[in-house]
């Protein structure tokens, strides 16, 4: 769809009717800062994400054309290149049923305050490091060189109503599969990238408790806090309902893992509640969202990960680092497969962050943490208390992971709907999704963790 077709499309990221409105003067602005010989001639945009991919905003890819022409030059050099644009959802009634302007906001902290907070704390602490006592300016290879976090798109605008991002796909990023969910390989990778953001926090916390708390503070909890609980209500009432089922349809002769559940699901809201607002030694700034739809990996010739990157902060919350764990484990992985590698999955992640916190805390590690055994205790004991919020995030994301794309609901079909409604599950449990959730259950359960 090219930019003068706008019109043709209610929700377009070009549309006039919308708040996020997107035009030549704008992107100009952007990509100048960057490049001052720059003009901007046109651009085209395209659905950045597939059915099923995404929930709480609308993703669009833009093709930027354009030419540079260097001052006292008359030679004008083509210049082409694409972004990904993040929206709300147009329809009201989808922004509302998710609170989707709360989570919006949260992600615009997170590129415009936090992440470029965490940057320079990273550079400071290389700087003191290296012995050179400057901070490392142009640091991105420097950074990556030791095992620093940076693995984000760049951020060209990040404001209320509109993000602009570097389009990874340019750097042949690929989403992994929804349905296949990670393997092994995959979600060690994102366990790396995952305790190097998490050990920036735990160290900078401890480097600048005041400023920590003010991060903190400025985020706002997106889905589990008690304020919402009467507004999900019904949409939790399905899931717990689906979830015992799926449970007594595959395994009936289980009941005493059956009366288990049906237990913890009584308060399932309330206890997601009580987990997010935990207190701990581990407390972070979590991902909050981290499945296999928020992440990307680059992979070498050899077909092994070259590079990990995490998109979408939407859900960033102030909590223990084992939630991000528990969410990514128990949503993402099948669980053949975590009987095999969850201890050696837990280690890769210790080994990372004790690695990044050294290197972060230098020798305020011992004083802080007391020891490395003392670090990984901590971790367990914190991932088997969190390991139920897997399965209270498991019970919305399965579904929605393990259908198809014709199944899943299209966030980018206008709606006529103006009144606010809570968000309702229209997305059925199918066989896949019966299994994964049952063996999470049982091993839950059996695991003395539910």
């Amino acid at each position: 769809m090219g930019v003068n077709d706008s019109d043709s499309r209610k929700d377009s990221i070009t549309s006039s009717t919308s708040s996020s409105h997107l035009d030549l003067e704008l992107l100009q602005r952007l990509f100048v800062k960057f490049e001052p010989d720059l003009t901007i001639d046109s651009y085209e945009e395209a659905q950045g994400s597939g059915r099923g991919d995404n929930y709480t905003a609308a993703l669009f890819r833009i093709a930027l054309k354009g030419h540079t022409q260097p001052e006292g030059s008359s030679k004008k050099l083509k210049w082409e290149k694409s972004i990904i644009c993040k929206r709300l959802p147009d329809c009201k009634i989808k922004r509302e049923a998710f609170k989707s302007e709360a989570l919006f906001r949260n992600e615009v902290v997170f590129y415009n305050t936090i992440m470029p907070e965490y940057i320079e704390f990273q550079r400071r602490q290389l700087a003191a490091a290296s012995g050179t006592g400057k901070d490392q300016t142009g640091t991105t290879d420097v950074l990556g060189e030791h095992g620093i976090f940076q693995a984000i798109p760049q951020c060209y605008l990040a404001r209320d109503d509109l993000l602009v991002l570097e389009d990874l796909r340019v750097r042949s990023f690929t989403m992994p599969d929804r349905q296949a969910g990670l393997g092994p390989k995959q979600l060690e990778a994102v366990l790396v990238e995952l305790a190097k953001f998490h050990a920036v926090s735990l160290a900078y916390k401890r480097r600048h408790p005041l400023e920590f708390q003010k991060l903190a503070n400025a985020l706002e909890e997106g889905i589990f806090s008690q304020a919402n609980a009467e507004w999900y209500r019904k949409y939790y009432d399905v899931l717990t309902r689906n979830a015992i089922q799926m449970v007594r349809q595959t395994v009936p002769e289980k009941k005493e893992h059956l009366a288990k559940l049906e237990a913890f699901l009584s308060n399932c809201f309330g206890h997601l509640v009580e987990l997010v607002n935990r207190k701990s030694e581990l407390s972070v700034i979590c991902h909050g969202d981290c499945w296999t739809n928020n992440i990307l990996f680059r992979y070498a010739d050899d077909g092994a990960i070259a590079e990990t990157c995490l998109v979408d902060f939407q859900l960033i919350r102030h909590g223990s680092l084992a939630l991000d764990l528990a969410y990514l484990i128990y949503c993402c992985t099948d669980g053949s497969l975590r009987k095999k590698n969850l201890q050696n999955w837990l280690q890769t992640y210790h080994r990372q962050l004790v690695q990044s916190l050294r290197f972060l805390l230098g020798e305020l590690f011992d004083e802080v943490f007391g020891s490395e055994k003392r670090l990984w205790e901590l971790l367990n004991d914190d991932f088997k208390v969190c390991a139920r919020f897997g399965l209270g995030t498991a019970m919305d994301m399965l579904p929605i992971s393990t259908c198809s794309s014709e199944e899943a609901p299209d966030l980018y079909a206008s709606g006529t709907d103006t009144a606010a409604t809570p968000p309702e599950l229209n997305v059925p449990p199918n066989e896949m999704c019966r299994q994964k959730m049952t063996m999470l259950v049982l091993e839950l359960i059996d695991g003395g963790m539910l």
